[in-house]
């Protein structure tokens, strides 16, 4: 008759049982986040066209060919008032202005 396992091999085997699966978890979770980035990346957060990558003055802009939505990522825009060409920051302001809180 085969001996029973002890309470020591027990409690062993289902911390080891516990933490394979917690491992297991974990991945299929990183998985599951690698996988719904890949579905949003250079996609449009506006209305989720693909967005086409433009040069603007040496700087990379993501623009959406269906809403006409402009996005930069980080820096792009402090990259773009720190140039002194004038017209740029005109650009920015009437956006800002545009959007900002109606003044009347």
């Amino acid at each position: 008759m085969p001996e029973k396992p002890s309470k020591t091999e027990d409690e062993y085997f289902a911390k080891e049982s516990a933490k394979l699966l917690r491992q297991k978890r974990e991945e299929a979770a990183r998985q599951a986040q690698q996988a719904e980035r890949k579905s949003h990346y250079l996609k449009c957060p506006k209305c989720g066209a693909d967005l086409a990558t433009e040069d603007y003055q040496g700087v990379e802009i993501d623009r959406c060919p269906e809403c006409n939505g402009m996005w930069f990522d980080a820096g792009e825009v402090e990259s773009l008032l720190a140039r002194e060409d004038a017209g740029v920051i005109d650009i920015f302001r009437s956006i800002i202005k545009g959007v900002g809180p109606s003044r009347g």
